[in-house]
């Protein structure tokens, strides 16, 4: 994901707005992060986070066999590994800041 993306996504936990220099790709990389959080919060509230996970793979099924290469599957989990660590790694260290200021000092 871009860092513009990125930041507007840690900024605010509400649909991200474009910004006036964003390019078009970035615009329509937010527009489907809202759509995907919209879906990801409805998921929540109705506690059925197994049913969006299953639309969400039949889809993603549905590009790598549109597209036509195995490549495309490979470059799909690859960048699934990378977002699964930079949010746990972002969890962590959030994690140990709460801590260290629970504790009364300073966080690394």
């Amino acid at each position: 994901m871009s860092e513009i993306v990125l930041a507007q996504l840690a900024a605010t936990s509400s649909p991200a707005t474009p910004l006036a220099d964003c390019s078009p790709a970035q615009q329509i990389e937010l527009r489907y992060l809202n759509a995907a959080n919209a879906l990801l919060d409805d998921a929540a509230e109705h506690e059925s986070p197994r049913i969006l996970a299953d639309v969400l793979t039949w889809t993603l099924a549905r590009m790598v066999v549109g597209y036509g290469a195995p490549a495309v599957a490979g470059d799909i989990l690859r960048r699934l590994g990378e977002h699964i660590g930079t949010l746990a790694e972002r969890r962590c260290a959030e994690q140990e800041a709460e801590q260290a200021k629970e504790e009364g000092r300073s966080p690394h």
